[in-house]
């Protein structure tokens, strides 16, 4: 694997991840959109809510119930 000298890289007990420098604030700011939702599904299914059409969001109301959780919660 070729690398650059500002490339990031993420690693674990599962592997490494190499992040182009070029490509980092994107992944970023999806990886900080995908955490906010899932965070939104956990707490929807902890309150005792059903996955279908939760995860993956499969209908309007599930996307307005989350920018609803976001405006409320901050984030």
């Amino acid at each position: 694997m070729r690398r650059c000298s500002p490339d990031i890289f993420l690693g674990d007990a599962d592997g490494v991840l190499v992040i182009p420098a070029a490509l980092a604030d994107e992944i970023a700011e999806k990886a900080f959109e995908q955490t906010a939702f899932e965070d939104f599904v956990a707490e929807q299914v902890s309150a005792g809510h059903g996955i279908y059409s939760l995860y993956p969001p499969t209908g309007e109301q599930t996307l307005t119930a989350f920018a609803a959780w976001r405006k409320l919660k901050g984030r």
